[in-house]
C-alpha cells in the first residue's frame, strides 16, 4: 500500500476531525485517540475486539465527502459504546444489525448537515420498529441488549434482516493493517480486556464532557451513548432491594442487638408482596411458568397476594410458601385475552395495605398502559405501595412511580 493513499486517508481524517469539532463534537476526542488502520481484508470499515478502526483504502477512496464524515462517526461511535466488548454471547450478525440501528438513530437525532451515507439498506429505529413490532419510542428507551432479546424471542438470526449497509463492522477477532493512526496508549495497549473496556469508558466521559463544554450534544444521542456508563443490575438484585426497604422493622429487648446487649434487637414483621401476573393471550407458557418462579422465589419470604389478569383481573390468591404457590396459585392462572391494566391496579388499590410491595409481571403489551386513567392508577398504587416495580420481558412500560426492569427469561430456558 503507498504512502500516498495512507496520507489521503490521514488528510481526509484530520478534515473529519475538524468538521466535528464543530458539528459533531462527541467523536473528536474517540477519533484523535483510537487506533486506526488500512487493511484490504475486510470490505468496507469497522471496529474490531480492541476497539481499533479498520478502514479499506480502495473502498474509502471511492466515497463523498459526505459519506466519509458518516462512516468515520459510525465507526466511532461503535467503538465508544464498546459494541465489540458488549456483543459478547449474542447472536454476533444480529447484535450488529441492531447496534447499527442505535448508531445510526444517534447520528440522526443530531440532525448535522454535511453528513449522509448514501445507501438503501442503512439500518434505522423505523427498521427496527418494523421487525420487532415496537414503537421508535419504545426502542429508544431499551439498550441494544433488550433489542437483541426481543428479535430473539422471535427467532431472529442474523442475516435475515439484511447488513445495514455497512456490512460486518462489528469485527470478529483483532484487524492487523497499515499504521494510519497509532492512537493513544491508553486504548492501544491495555493489560487485559477488562482494562481495555475501562479505557473505553473513561474515553467516552471525555468525549461527552468535551461535547457539552462545547454545548452540542443533542439529547437523543445523549440517551444512546449513556448506555455505556448504565450499569443496570440484574432484575432480581433489584426487587431484593426494593422489599428490603420496604420491610417495617420495630425493636424490642427480646430481640438481641449485633452491637450492643443495651440496645433493644430489631423485631423484622413478615411483609406482604402483591403479584399481578399477566396471563393474556401474548404470553407464552415459558413466561408464565418463569413468572410462576418468581412468585414462588418471594414466597419464600414473603405473605404473598397474586392476581393473574388479562382484559379483567381475576380472584386474590393467597400462599404463604412456595409450596403453596405450586397448589394454591398456579393452577388457578386463566387468562388468555386482551392485556389491559387498569382493573388490576384498581383491585389490588382496594385491597392492599400502605406500605405492602407490588410487583406487575408482564411482557409489556399492555393496550391501555398509556392512558391517563391507566396512569394515575399506577400513580395511586406507587404512593400507597411500600415498592412498586414492573418485570417485562418484551417492552418497556413506563409507569409513574414504578421501578421498572428487563427480565431476560430466555437465558433460564
Amino acid at each position: 500500500m503507498s504512502s500516498k493513499v495512507l496520507e489521503n486517508i490521514r488528510m481526509d481524517l484530520r478534515d473529519i476531525r475538524i468538521f466535528c469539532g464543530r458539528y459533531f463534537p462527541f467523536v473528536v476526542i474517540p477519533l484523535s485517540y483510537a487506533r486506526i488502520v488500512a487493511t484490504e481484508i475486510i470490505e468496507t470499515a469497522g471496529v474490531d475486539e480492541r476497539g481499533t478502526l479498520a478502514i479499506n483504502p480502495s473502498w474509502w477512496s471511492s466515497l463523498k465527502v459526505e459519506a466519509k464524515r458518516f462512516v468515520a462517526i459510525h465507526e466511532c461511535l461503535h467503538a465508544v459504546l464498546c459494541h465489540p466488548f458488549r456483543m459478547k454471547g449474542f447472536d454476533h450478525d444480529l447484535y450488529n444489525f441492531v447496534a447499527d440501528g442505535k448508531v445510526n438513530h444517534g447520528i440522526s437525532s443530531a440532525r448535522v448537515s454535511g453528513v449522509d451515507y448514501d445507501c438503501g439498506s442503512i439500518v434505522t429505529l423505523n427498521a427496527l420498529a418494523t421487525v420487532t413490532g415496537l414503537r421508535v419510542e419504545d426502542l429508544e428507551k431499551m439498550s441494544t441488549e433488550e433489542i437483541v432479546r426481543v428479535l430473539e424471542k422471535y427467532g431472529g438470526k442474523g442475516g435475515q434482516y439484511g447488513d445495514g449497509g455497512l456490512g460486518d463492522d462489528l469485527i470478529p477477532g483483532i484487524v492487523e493493517g497499515e499504521v494510519i493512526q497509532e492512537g493513544d496508549r491508553s486504548v492501544t495497549e491495555p493489560k487485559s480486556r477488562e482494562d481495555l473496556r475501562e479505557a473505553w469508558k473513561r474515553l467516552y466521559e471525555k468525549a461527552k464532557a468535551f461535547a457539552k463544554q462545547a454545548g452540542t450534544l443533542p439529547a437523543g444521542l445523549e440517551r444512546i451513548i449513556d448506555e455505556v456508563l448504565e450499569v443496570r443490575p440484574p432484575w432480581q438484585v433489584m426487587v431484593r432491594f426494593g422489599l428490603r426497604n420496604s420491610q417495617k422493622f420495630d425493636a424490642s429487648f427480646a430481640y438481641p442487638n449485633r452491637r450492643s446487649d443495651d440496645l433493644p434487637g430489631p423485631i423484622n414483621y413478615r411483609y406482604t408482596v402483591w403479584c399481578l401476573i399477566d396471563t393474556s393471550e401474548s404470553i407464552g407458557e415459558d413466561e408464565l411458568r418463569y413468572f410462576l418462579g418468581i412468585v414462588k422465589h418471594e414466597a419464600r419470604r414473603a405473605s404473598l397476594r397474586a392476581i393473574a389478569w388479562d382484559a379483567e383481573a381475576y380472584e386474590v390468591l393467597r400462599a404463604e410458601s412456595p409450596q403453596q404457590v405450586a397448589r394454591r396459585v398456579a393452577p388457578m392462572m386463566k387468562g388468555g385475552g386482551g392485556t389491559v391494566c387498569k382493573l388490576v391496579l384498581e383491585k389490588v388499590y382496594r385491597f392492599m395495605n400502605s406500605g405492602d410491595a407490588v410487583i406487575m409481571l408482564t411482557d409489556g403489551d399492555i393496550f391501555d398502559v398509556e392512558k391517563s386513567e391507566t396512569q394515575e392508577w399506577f400513580r395511586r398504587v406507587s404512593s400507597k405501595a411500600g415498592f412498586a416495580m414492573i418485570g417485562y420481558t418484551h417492552k418497556p412500560v413506563v409507569a409513574p412511580g414504578f421501578t421498572t426492569a428487563h427480565i431476560n427469561f430466555n437465558s433460564h430456558k
